[in-house]
């Protein structure tokens, strides 16, 4: 199966997370939505590493799934168009801000909380919560499309958070744009210091 940063993944059973000494929120959690997300350490000998949200933001739990106990992926792409199941700020800023995405002409979808709720069901954003955006950036001539994006998003009711999705790995779309030589890149073995060169190149597994 191939599966990327962000995509959440449906467990066959909840019993299918591979999870050593996993706080007892996390077999609730799964209880009441049997979905997880992808890490960015991704596919590992024949195992997904992914992530369970509980309902607070502390409750994050790093875990491994097998690939043949997933009954099903939804990556942001898949959820822009998700019909929310309830009113809020971040669901009203991606109706809002869907067409100048849609105009940049690069893939895009919602991520962390929104996506999360989008795809299960289960309220995840809270009053305080950001709208967090994915984009998929593959070749540097793509950077040209993003100052529209930021301008777009500078616009919406509420905090919005784009991470830029690139070979080389994710960085934020703030700091792609903020002139610097060097951005923080977070990749498979973790971030580091990257030219904007290396954003092209694509990264280990």
């Amino acid at each position: 199966m191939g599966v990327r940063p962000h995509d959440l993944l449906r467990l066959t059973t909840p019993g299918a997370l591979a999870a050593v000494d996993a706080p007892d929120w996390v077999a609730q959690s799964l209880a009441a939505a049997p979905w997880v997300v992808v890490r960015r350490a991704g596919l590992t000998r024949g195992r997904i590493a992914v992530g369970v949200r509980g309902v607070s933001r502390a409750e994050r739990f790093a875990a491994f799934t097998a690939e043949d106990a997933i009954a099903e992926r939804l990556s942001p792409e898949d959820l822009r168009n998700h019909a929310p199941s309830r009113a809020h700020p971040a669901f009203a800023a991606l109706a809002q801000l869907g067409p100048a995405l849609d105009d940049a002409g690069l893939p895009w979808g919602p991520a962390g909380a929104a996506g999360y709720e989008l795809a299960t069901g289960r309220p995840a954003l809270t009053a305080t919560s950001d709208l967090d955006l994915v984009l998929r950036a593959d070749a540097a001539t793509d950077m040209r499309a993003l100052p529209a994006v930021s301008e777009a998003a500078a616009r919406a009711p509420l905090r919005v958070d784009v991470l830029v999705e690139t070979p080389g790995g994710a960085v934020a779309l703030d700091e792609l744009l903020g002139g610097s030589a060097e951005v923080l890149l977070r990749t498979p073995q973790g971030p580091r210091l990257a030219s904007l060169d290396e954003l092209w190149v694509a990264a280990p597994c």
